[in-house]
């Protein structure tokens, strides 16, 4: 038995000694080492004392610098002494031929600064004991081992870091050995209990031995990074991890942008659900009302027909108007070519006139005068001369009451021209032509090939009609005056109505004086014999028929000057009937052709829209009934969907659910349970000392509870603190190796 012991306690010892200790590379700067801590603690898991042992390859280096906050710093391998630096370096200068070296250096380590907190309790027969009150106890002994891992250390430390524990029970001296969550391993007598925390991992193992004479030769830690090369495979595991983690964080998010969309769809769709319902009741309306519809559309198409009917005599109008017009200049020129040769007449007239007022004046004075009878001869002589110019005068009236008749004859067949060309002109409207004008000069067009082109794409009118509408509409957009055809037409008969109102308010007085002229004509030569015949017999009878012709002379002389207003009025008339014309006459040509157009264009819509009513009402029914369903299966689906969506939040509840547990999940094996995915299989180790130091080749951290015995001395071995090694380097060496054997044996003791 005590052979398997030692066989035990070698191989321990080999392992924990050895690990890591490999020949390095040579360097000339910083030799490669390796770092081991070892930590004696109390039974229950406090700290007594630690010290890290370092095994430098110095290849040839002189010195060798080293930092960390040492108590106590001791060379295993030689008898140089260290150099302690106030910046925490520690060098040492080897002696020559060392190619490795040893030395130890003494810590105060807590236990925040290792990867977990140990604590370990104990139970005898299910009641809580000190171990002091164990040692040599019967029954039912249980030890509890928590593990709880440390925060605030660096990632190294708490994601590559790995524990295993275990506990030597010798089966020989004790009854029964059980090991909640652990592994048993037994040799021989010895059973081995043996447990893992992965990092980050916490850990409770209950270990129950039953005996007769309690003894524990304590809980041996081991924590040391995680390299095997069989877990390369857990960079892979870690990366699909973070992988799956980004793709469930993206599911998430597109989830809630889907979630959030259906919100927000659900009021859309049921306000286009109550819209489609709305507008069934909308077409119900109309299918309610469509009787009215077609009546009122019934009523248009005669109001069109009607208007079609009253449109197609415009054409006639304004060829009538067109030769009205044409008349009336006929008539007009002639007018004036009358009074032009009445002209020299009244000229002659009014000069008899006044010649005849003078000798009338002259004779009255020569038959008033004492001496007549000496005068008589002269008298007679100018009764005689009188008489001439009175049978002159009385030739020349003949002749102007004759051209007056003719003209009484003339002028009321203009003025009724003048009547209908107002009449045809004042049937025209020029509403639709004063808005083609103000588009036409919207659109910015300038001479008539753009305006017939605009007429013909954008209006549609016929060749007939752009031919019709063209001239007109250049000349009116060339002279800035956008008034319509009509209103021209208008203008121009309202001009010549007003210069003939004068004309025609005369004519039957000119034709009631030219009558009358000849009638004191007439009086006129009557008196004049007489007062031929007075002449001889009595003097006053001649003054009272000179009075009387004077009279008729003034009469004459006003209705002369009559006659001069009247040639002058005609000629204005005239003037202005010539002026516009050729004006008028192709306005009147281009709303013939218009309202000529536009009624054929009403008859057309009239049939298109009595096809259409006609079909409509052919349709209607099947129609009504169709969309009565498709309205109402729209929104029942709508209905059905908004009800579907209604169950949004239950599935952002149940996304959440899923959200939480595989986060839950993944901060159980990633944070809480275990950081074994987060670890690093590249990372490099970092030295426990300081941070000034490189990266060692390899680091361990061995961990010794204390022992429960009975009345025995601690045979706990431990590199002793005055050490000075002396002998050759393998001497050394040995003693190193034998205080590790020392230290595993005595645990089996």
């Amino acid at each position: 038995m005590n052979k398997h012991k030692k066989i035990l306690s070698i191989g321990l010892a080999a392992v924990f000694s050895t690990q890591s200790v490999l020949m390095p590379l040579a360097s000339q700067v910083q030799p490669p080492y390796d770092e081991t801590l070892y930590v004696t603690m109390d039974p229950y898991g406090e700290i007594k004392e630690s010290s890290i042992v370092k095994i430098y390859n110095t290849d040839g280096n002189e010195s060798l610098v080293d930092y960390g906050n040492y108590e106590k710093v001791i060379n295993l391998t030689d008898h140089s002494q260290p150099v302690i630096g106030e910046d925490g370096s520690v060098t040492f200068t080897p002696e020559a031929g060392e190619k490795r070296f040893y030395f130890e250096g003494q810590t105060k380590t807590e236990k925040k600064e290792l990867p977990w907190d140990i604590t370990v309790s104990y139970r005898l027969n299910g009641v809580e004991k000190n171990a002091e009150e164990l040692a040599g106890e019967k029954g039912l002994v249980e030890v509890n081992v928590d593990l709880k891992p440390n925060e605030g250390l660096s990632d190294f430390y708490k994601n590559n870091m790995t524990l295993m524990g275990s506990v030597v029970v010798d089966m020989d001296k004790n009854l029964s050995l059980e090991a909640e969550g652990a592994q048993v391993q037994t040799v021989g007598n010895l059973s081995t209990v043996v447990f893992f925390a992965l990092p980050g991992e916490d850990g409770h193992y209950s270990i129950r031995i039953g005996t007769d004479d309690f003894k524990f030769s304590g809980v041996v830690f081991a924590m040391v990074p995680l390299t095997v090369s069989q877990l390369d495979k857990v960079k892979d595991l870690r990366e699909a991890k973070e992988t799956m983690e980004d793709s469930a964080d993206a599911i998430s998010d597109s989830l809630d942008v889907v979630l959030n969309t259906m919100d927000q769809m659900k009021n859309s769709i049921d306000n286009t659900s109550d819209g489609i319902r709305g507008l069934d009741k909308t077409r119900q309306i109309v299918a309610d009302s469509k009787g009215t519809v077609y009546q009122n559309a019934d009523d248009a198409l005669t109001a069109l027909d009607g208007l079609s009917q009253t449109l197609r005599p415009f054409y006639n109008h304004t060829e009538n108007a067109k030769t009205a017009l044409n008349d009336l200049r006929s008539q007009t020129n002639h007018l004036t070519e009358i009074l032009s040769d009445l002209t020299p007449d009244l000229n002659d007239l009014q000069e008899g006139v006044r010649d005849l007022r003078d000798e009338l004046k002259e004779l009255q004075k020569l038959v008033n005068s004492p001496e007549t009878a000496m005068k008589t001869q002269m008298v007679l002589k100018q009764l005689d001369k009188t008489q001439d110019h009175l049978n002159t005068l009385t030739n020349q009236q003949q002749t102007l009451a004759k051209e007056l008749e003719q003209l009484a004859e003339i002028l009321p067949q203009m003025v009724s021209l003048s009547g209908s060309l107002s009449a045809s002109a004042q049937a025209l409207g020029d509403e639709d032509l004063e808005d083609l004008l103000e588009d036409i000069k919207a659109e910015d067009l300038a001479d008539s090939d753009e305006i017939s082109s605009y007429l013909f794409n954008e209006k549609g009118y016929s060749v007939t009609e752009i031919n019709a509408l063209t001239n007109y509409l250049s000349s009116a957009l060339g002279a800035g005056n956008i008034a319509s055809p009509s209103s021209a037409t208008n203008a121009a008969t309202k001009t010549a109505i007003q210069a003939a109102a004068p004309l025609a308010q005369l004519l039957p007085q000119l034709a009631g004086s030219g009558a009358g002229l000849s009638d004191d004509m007439s009086k006129f030569l009557g008196l004049t014999k007489a007062l031929l015949g007075d002449l001889y017999t009595e003097g006053n009878h001649i003054n009272g028929a000179t009075d009387g012709v004077i009279k008729t002379t003034d009469a004459v002389g006003k209705l002369c000057d009559t006659a001069d207003d009247l040639i002058g009025n005609a000629e204005e008339l005239n003037g202005i009937l010539n002026r516009h014309h050729d004006e008028m006459l192709n306005t009147l040509t281009d709303m013939g052709k218009m309202t000529d157009s536009a009624s054929r264009s009403i008859d057309s819509m009239n049939v298109f829209f009595r096809s259409l009513e006609s079909q409509l009402k052919t349709v209607g029914n099947s129609l009504n009934g169709s969309t009565q369903k498709t309205l109402n299966g729209l929104a029942d689906t709508l209905d059905i969907a908004g009800n579907g969506l209604d169950q949004t939040e239950v599935l952002r509840n149940a996304k959440d659910t899923i959200k939480n547990m595989i986060d839950d999940k993944w901060d159980e094996y990633t944070t809480e349970d275990t950081t074994l995915l987060s670890i690093d299989l590249e990372a490099k180790p970092v030295s426990m000392t300081s941070v000034k130091n490189p990266s060692p080749k390899s680091i361990q951290i061995i961990l010794r509870t204390g022992e429960i015995k009975q009345d025995e001395e601690d045979k706990d071995r431990k590199v002793d603190e005055d050490f000075h090694p002396d002998g050759n380097v393998l001497h050394r060496i040995g003693n190193i190796f034998k205080n590790i054997f020392g230290f595993f044996t005595s645990i089996f003791k």
